[in-house]
């Protein structure tokens, strides 16, 4: 009963069942697909984010260290 009282509100209402977040969204992948990649910004990102591995996330770089002495010791 509730559910047919909310159909015919939605059906009285249309510009709530349109998603203005879609149209949000196909104008972005149309400018990103217009832009060609840029390289050097994705390469500068890259290293940004390997900067602040140590500072963040210093547990796994820990991990991460250890597991390759390890994998170069086994490797002798």
């Amino acid at each position: 009963m509730e559910l047919a009282a909310l159909r015919q509100q939605l059906a009285e209402r249309p510009e709530l069942v349109a998603a203005p977040e879609s149209e949000a969204v196909a104008t972005e992948a149309k400018e990103e697909a217009a832009e060609p990649p840029n390289l050097e910004k994705d390469i500068a990102d890259l290293l940004a984010e390997f900067d602040d591995v140590p500072h963040k996330k210093t547990i796994l770089l820990a991990l991460g260290v250890f597991a390759l002495g390890y994998l170069i010791g086994r490797s002798r």
